[in-house]
């Protein structure tokens, strides 16, 4: 049986993220509209000051573990001879982390401010912090898309994985365009969520593949 090494333990990283991805998501519930009145948003974010912050700190270890695992995946279609495609990867996936991350300080401030700030003024930046999170589905698509065709010149992973990373691309975007004002495309909307599933799902399905990739592979000397 082959030992855990440095590199699987950096590839299982990505399986990790995901699983912190969607504990942190599920302890506040489900969020309230980005429209939603002064009043709803107010006692929402009053109402889960606790699981708000638990997530916020799940996300920021989420996000070291991301970067960790998406160094390994850009690097394995960089040795593969796609260079320029594994910068994409690595530039996109950096992309969605520094959105995300500058969404959820947004929305720990709200969770503060909302107990000294006018209502109004909340849900503006509520509104606000809602559309940036929206944002990251654009650098997804990018990640998403190289992945798929670095997969298909490389052969580095099967091809039923480019396969369906084209299609999960294909979710990302529909998920950035989904910019209506109510309904399943608005920015809150049930086309977002669906997103979000897909992400987590397509970077633990990466995550697995990796580390089957690296326990087939010869062992190496990590500097």
């Amino acid at each position: 049986m082959n030992k855990w090494s440095v590199e699987r333990w950096a590839a299982s990283t990505g399986l990790a993220f995901a699983i912190l991805l969607v504990v942190g998501n599920l302890l506040p519930g489900s969020p309230k509209k980005w429209n939603a009145s002064a009043g709803d948003i107010q006692s929402y974010l009053q109402g889960k000051h606790k699981e708000l912050l638990i997530g916020a700190v799940l996300f920021g270890v989420g996000y070291i573990l991301f970067l960790w695992f998406l160094a390994s995946f850009a690097g394995m279609f960089r040795e593969a001879g796609q260079g320029r495609l594994a910068t994409i990867v690595y530039g996109a996936g950096v992309a969605t982390v520094a959105i995300a991350a500058i969404a959820d300080g947004i929305l720990v401030a709200l969770e503060k401010l909302s107990y000294t700030t006018d209502p109004n003024t909340v849900r503006a930046l509520y509104g606000v912090d809602a559309w940036l999170y929206g944002r990251v589905f654009w650098a997804l698509a990018a990640l998403g898309l190289a992945s798929w065709l670095a997969t298909k010149r490389s052969k580095a992973l099967p091809d039923w994985y480019a396969w369906l990373t084209l299609v999960g691309s294909v979710v990302f975007l529909l998920a950035g365009i989904a910019v209506k004002s109510k309904g399943f495309f608005s920015i809150s909307g049930g086309m977002g969520l669906i997103g979000f599933i897909v992400f987590a799902v397509w970077v633990a399905l990466s995550s697995l593949l990796l580390v089957q990739r690296t326990a087939d592979a010869p062992a190496a000397t990590t500097v």
